[in-house]
């Protein structure tokens, strides 16, 4: 038998999407329960600067999600990113045991690191997540352990993974051992009967790594340059002292802080990531230093709860769905972000005109949620950059740089 089930793409421990999803069930005594789930977004681009030729239509996501729960313990999930222009298509694909409120994942996923990268798409209220998404780790190949203590109020994940990448077949020459990552959440007041106080949260995240040089390619975007071939930092093993010839480590660091009471949300973030001793042909070696916070606001004008569960932000569902006949019209969220990144000017190459030692970001976006699948979002981004980047070369070898960007975003999403 089928029927439609809510939060299709959750893990077992976690709260699902707050979508609505499609569960098939064998009727035998050994069910295997399926579960079908999606996420399609696409987007107008307009960006204020004439430098640029960018004002575009482009689908921003497309990603197809099964679940099976071959026994109440047992979970098997594949997802694929359908689109073309993707390192690596497969995305949230493992197998997960449950202990309890533990549970072991292993396959291809995220690596635990910072609340905002932990927090499903659809409970980001931007158009895009801030630039220290860049500093931080992405899916990769692991294992990797998973739980609550002392009723919710202490999170946990730790686990170990290939230093490689998004991309699964990425390989390197160097060293082969893998990256450690770990996060950990306090919820002191979880079992508290004081709403004010029940979703605070605070915590730490880490990662270590011996790097492999050919995998030495780290960018940062704003977020007008997502899917685009504009970064405003780039390092690789190819540096304006030349070649790089040997590296050491990979460190990055974070702290968080998250609190909501009733239909207010807000979150803060640090990252630091660290490359160590990257060492040029004929030079001493040195780091690379970079840095990245923000501070982002939530607030639904229609009177929607947010909370924090087990230590991400649930999905909110609209208190009134739309439904015109009867004068409903979905849920209304306002937010607005913050967001600094600092990179290490000692590796900028002069005259390049492709890294910037600073970026200051403003966000302010507008959201309506008709639905639990269906979101339309309006927003405003501005990015003040140091530094001038290069980002067009005519026929006749002008150039056209920018040290600004002002980008509007207006997406239509479905996430079941």
């Amino acid at each position: 038998w089928y029927q439609p089930c809510q939060g299709s793409t959750g893990d077992a421990q976690d709260p699902g999407t707050g979508g609505i999803g499609l569960a098939l069930q064998t009727s035998s005594e050994n069910a295997i329960k399926l579960q079908l789930g999606g996420i399609f977004e696409t987007d107008y681009r307009y960006y204020a600067e004439s430098e640029r030729a960018d004002n575009r239509f482009l689908v921003r996501r497309a990603q197809m999600e099964v679940s099976a729960w071959i026994r109440p313990w047992l979970k098997l999930n594949m997802e694929y990113e359908f689109k073309s222009d993707m390192i690596d298509h497969l995305m949230d694909t493992y197998a997960q045991i449950s202990f309890g409120s533990h549970y072991l994942k292993v396959g291809h996923f995220k690596k635990p690191f910072s609340l905002e990268v932990e927090n499903g798409v659809e409970s980001i209220y931007f158009a895009e997540r801030s630039m220290g998404k860049f500093l931080s780790p992405g899916r990769d190949v692991g294992a990797m352990f998973r739980g609550s203590f002392a009723d919710d109020r202490i999170h946990y994940a730790a686990g170990l993974f290939n230093a490689d990448g998004e991309d699964v077949e990425s390989r390197g020459d160097g060293n082969d051992t893998p990256e450690a990552a770990a996060r950990i959440i306090f919820a002191p007041f979880a079992q508290s009967t004081t709403e004010r106080l029940k979703y605070f949260q605070f915590g730490a995240s880490g990662t270590y790594a011996e790097i492999n040089l050919d995998n030495l390619d780290f960018e940062v975007k704003s977020t007008g340059m997502i899917d685009t071939s504009r970064n405003i930092y780039v390092l690789t093993h190819d540096t304006k002292f030349g070649v790089l010839q040997d590296a050491d480590d990979r460190w990055r660091m974070g702290a968080e802080a998250a609190w909501a009471w009733k239909s207010l949300a807000c979150q803060a973030e640090y990252i630091r990531l660290t490359y160590t001793s990257l060492e040029p042909v004929g030079r001493p070696a040195q780091d690379a230093d970079f840095d990245s916070y923000y501070l982002s606001l939530l607030y639904f004008l229609t009177g929607e709860h947010p909370v924090f569960h087990k230590g991400i932000m649930a999905p909110v569902n609209p208190e009134k769905p739309f439904r015109p006949s009867t004068g409903d019209y979905g849920a209304f969220a306002v937010s607005a972000r913050y967001d600094h990144f600092e990179g290490d000017e000692d590796w900028i190459t002069p005259g390049a005109y492709i890294s910037v030692r600073e970026a200051d970001s403003l966000s302010l976006a507008l959201n309506w949620i008709l639905m639990p699948m269906q979101r339309v979002l309006l927003d405003y981004t501005y990015t003040d950059l140091s530094d001038p980047i290069r980002v067009r070369v005519h026929p006749d070898g002008s150039i056209d740089y920018i040290d600004k960007e002002n980008v509007i975003t207006l997406r239509y999403s479905i996430d079941f």
